[in-house]
Formats: structure tokens, C-alpha cells, sequence
């Protein structure tokens, strides 16, 4: 049986709306009448390979611009994996930001030249980066960095999960 993997995602936007009546003003905020509902599902990644799945938890960035994910050098006392093995190639991160000591700003996950998020404290996000194809994207092109860093006064804490490929 081969290993599988699904991610989950959804969209709904959210219009804020000001209103005023009788001299007073009213914000509330419903779902944009543009698309009416929650966009989204899920998605079958193509298969991962045995010990190329592996996770940092509750580590701390040093790096403040993007610094590959291909071992523990974006990390605070560059640990290695919490638990398992990085994939030479990825087909998909996780990355949540958990904890904020002082002002960090944003963490930032980067793949090749482009941004695909920034993240503020409690926020996640999930990103397949392969599609059917299962080819996946060198490791060395999966980044992440924090806007600051200072030991023990600036700290942005994240885990980190990567799934992929071993070649």
C-alpha cells in the first residue's frame, strides 16, 4: 500500500461593512455576496516516499531572509529533525507559527523567488507544491525566515513539516 497524504484548505472572504444611521456609525462584517460561501476541499498529494516526510517542532528562526529548509540552518542552534527524514524533493509544507517573544513581525515561507506566505503569530498554512506529476521541487528552493530576530528578546517558534520525494 502506498503512503498518501491529504490536504484541506478553504477560502471565505469576509467584507467589512460601515454603516450609518441616526448619526451613529455601524461596522459589521458578513460573507462578500461575490461568492457567497466557502471555496475549497481537499487534495490528493501524489505519494510520498518512505523516510522523506519529516517535522521540526517548536523551533525558533534565526534566519531573517530566506533560508532553505534542507537542514536545520534557518533554526536557532541548527537542530536537526524533531522526527523523521527530509525529502531531497518536496511536495508539500506545513508550517505554523506558534509562539511570538517581542516583535518578530511575519514569518515567511518562500519557494524559489517567490513568496507564498507570510505569517503572523497562530497563524498556518499547508502548501502542496507538486502537482500529479509527483516530481516535486529541490528542498534547497523551499525557504522560510522571520522579519527579526534577536536571542531571547525577538523569537518567532514554528513547526515545520516537509513531505516528498527521496530523489
Amino acid at each position: 500500500m502506498a503512503n498518501s497524504m491529504t490536504l484541506k484548505s478553504s477560502a471565505l472572504a469576509i467584507k467589512g461593512v460601515t454603516e450609518t444611521a441616526g448619526g451613529n456609525t455601524y461596522t459589521t462584517s458578513e460573507i462578500d455576496k461575490n461568492i457567497t460561501r466557502s471555496f475549497g476541499g481537499s487534495y490528493a498529494l501524489p505519494a510520498y516516499e518512505n523516510d522523506s516526510i519529516a517535522r521540526w517542532s517548536t523551533v525558533i528562526i534565526d534566519a531573517t531572509s530566506a533560508t532553505a529548509l534542507s537542514d536545520g540552518t534557518a533554526f536557532e542552534g541548527n537542530p536537526a529533525v524533531t522526527d523523521g527524514t527530509l525529502p531531497v524533493k518536496v511536495l508539500a509544507i506545513a508550517v505554523e507559527y506558534t509562539k511570538e517573544l517581542g516583535t518578530v513581525g511575519q514569518v515567511v515561507i518562500t519557494i524559489g523567488a517567490q513568496v507564498f506566505a507570510e505569517l503572523s503569530e497562530g497563524e498556518g498554512v499547508v502548501i502542496p507544491i507538486s502537482g500529479a506529476s509527483g516530481v516535486g521541487i529541490a528542498i534547497a528552493d523551499v525557504k522560510i525566515h522571520a522579519d527579526a530576530y534577536s536571542d531571547g528578546v525577538n523569537e518567532a517558534t514554528v513547526n515545520v513539516m516537509l513531505a516528498g520525494l527521496a530523489a
